[in-house]
């Protein structure tokens, strides 16, 4: 099978405890030197896309802001076309992509709660009054299900266990957009006009970013030894990766290997 394009993760692969990996940014550059198309499939909910950009090529990575997919962008235009409002259940920096679009705050009746990662300011008051909006009506909407991330201080809760505490307080489900969502990667991969079937995801998450995007269609799940990572991931989700290294410029350096020995390159 020929792989065509990339997704890659950012938190754990191109950045791990609030760095970029060791040779990232030139692993990036040998990519798009060489055509190979990619993605960059980001759960986190902490900044806009805008700023994930710019925090990105801070740290010596050339990206785009077009390249970059997150839950709050599918979010916003979920909520664009239903005309919908919304309380933003969100850090303040992260409300860029919804605001851009033209998204409606509400924090009297809204008729969606779009919950992300909301950091330190979470709070039992805050924790309440989203309950009480769900229970007077209102849908969640979860910016995806990744249940921890690696903090530069360590391993630190993600948005999905407080999906989870949600959903089993109103026994109501969540409207979930990011990974491990299926819409996620194929929407990624429908970006660089190719088929999730012909594109590798790269994660440090052996469930939501590699086992999800093997269930979803993609041709490829590769496992990376960084971020989250932890011994025995590779045997600890079905479907297992399809390959394993220990870096992400690891893998670029084995998949461009690859891609010109195909072409008969030296």
């Amino acid at each position: 099978m020929q792989i065509k394009g990339l997704l890659l993760d950012i938190d754990g692969v191109l950045v791990d405890a609030g760095r970029s990996v060791p040779r990232g940014p030139e692993a990036l550059r040998a990519l798009a030197s060489e055509g190979v198309p990619y993605r960059l499939v980001s759960n986190s909910s902490q900044r806009s896309r805008r700023a994930l950009a710019m925090r990105l090529q801070s740290m010596g990575y050339s990206v785009d802001t077009e390249e970059i997919f997150t839950p709050a962008v599918a979010a916003a235009r979920f909520l664009v076309s239903k005309r919908a409002s919304a309380y933003l259940a969100v850090r303040d920096e992260a409300k860029e992509d919804f605001q851009e679009v033209g998204v409606r705050e509400d924090d009297r009746r809204p008729r969606y709660v779009v919950l992300g990662d909301m950091g330190e300011d979470v709070t039992y008051g805050r924790l309440n009054r989203i309950l009480r909006f769900l229970l007077g009506g209102s849908q969640l909407i979860a910016l995806g299900r990744t249940r921890i991330w690696r903090a530069p201080d360590g391993p630190a809760l993600d948005v999905g266990p407080f999906v989870a505490l949600f959903e089993e307080a109103t026994g109501r489900q969540a409207i979930v957009f990011g990974k491990p969502e299926p819409k996620m990667f194929e929407e990624a991969a429908h970006s660089m006009r190719l088929k999730l079937g012909d594109v590798a995801m790269v994660g440090d998450d052996a469930d939501v970013d590699v086992a999800a995007a093997k269930r979803a269609g993609a041709g490829l799940g590769v496992l990376v030894r960084t971020g989250k990572y932890r011994p025995g991931d590779e045997a600890r989700y079905d479907p297992p990766p399809d390959e394993v290294h220990d870096s992400f410029p690891d893998f670029v350096d084995h998949f461009l290997s690859a891609v010109r020995s195909a072409a008969g390159s030296p």
